[in-house]
């Protein structure tokens, strides 16, 4: 407690004093978020597992972690980054990893799902670790009236935990502005987000993941975008780049991120001004 404190720019002096100034306690008790940050056996579980494919039939590891609300942000992140595929750059005479998904969107994504969830419901975080996409499930779906087009155009959010993300805020971990989903869609332009049974769901693209080396497996999260897009095409040749967005789901950037990959494979081409053109299926 003393730590957060102090990282939160506030003095030290008692315990009982520090909840007060972070808003932990009101007539001498605990409101609820309290124990989620300084319980010593605190009420916070989540749950880890990697896939042998793209589906869960098959699990080939899998850990559950209780602890703090912050111990538990840190130990999704590093289960996500020991489980896919770490690559490397140069950066002058150094080498640095590279993960195959952004580290950034990743951490933005799991203090999301933390800060949003539904505390009332007792199922767990979980992250699913798949050949082809990582995700990330939180219970509760979107709060006060939020879709999934309105968070795609970003600087957008309602907090269902005003609390838990004033603390959040208070060590730096989140800011006022609503500014994670932005994050989130700058580095990783290709993630996708849904909401199943109660539960908020962010996707991740593993971009190492290739269809033909597992050809009885369900297509890439990747050739199903790609699938989607071509299907608008066939529908509406003029159809725009934000339009296709708003109908499959996906960031305007993603869009361009799948036309660009389309047009260098040949499969389609645009015809006319950049504007005001139409789409040709070539394949």
């Amino acid at each position: 407690m003393r730590r957060f404190v102090e990282h939160a720019g506030l003095p030290w002096d008692a315990p009982e004093n520090a909840l007060k100034k972070l808003g932990l306690s009101k007539d001498g008790q605990l409101v609820n978020a309290a124990p989620l940050f300084f319980a010593e056996k605190p009420p916070m579980h989540l749950r880890c597992a990697v896939f042998a494919t793209t589906d869960s039939a098959t699990i080939i590891d899998r850990h559950d972690f209780d602890g703090d609300i912050l111990e538990l942000i840190e130990e999704a992140q590093k289960y996500i980054l020991k489980n896919i595929h770490i690559g490397m750059r140069l950066k002058g005479l150094y080498r640095e990893d590279v993960p195959e998904i952004s580290a950034e969107a990743l951490r933005e994504a799991i203090i999301n799902a933390f800060c949003h969830r539904d505390y009332r419901d007792p199922d767990y975080i979980h992250i699913a670790i798949f050949k082809n996409r990582v995700e990330i499930r939180n219970p509760g779906g979107l709060f006060g009236g939020l879709t999934i087009a309105d968070i795609l155009r970003g600087n957008i959010s309602q907090r269902r935990n005003p609390l838990i993300a004033d603390l959040f805020r208070r060590i730096q971990m989140v800011e006022a502005w609503g500014r994670g989903m932005p994050l989130i869609l700058k580095n990783a332009p290709d993630v996708q987000f849904s909401q199943v049974a109660g539960l908020f769901i962010t996707s991740f693209t593993r971009p190492s993941y290739t269809s033909g080396k597992e050809p009885s497996q369900q297509a890439t999260t990747q050739e199903t975008t790609q699938e989607k897009i071509l299907a608008c095409i066939r529908a509406e040749p003029t159809i725009t780049g934000k339009q296709m967005a708003l109908k499959i789901g996906i960031t305007e950037d993603g869009v361009k991120y799948h036309l660009a990959k389309l047009k260098k494979a040949g499969i389609i081409r645009h015809l006319g001004p950049t504007r005001s053109g139409r789409w040709e299926v070539l394949g």
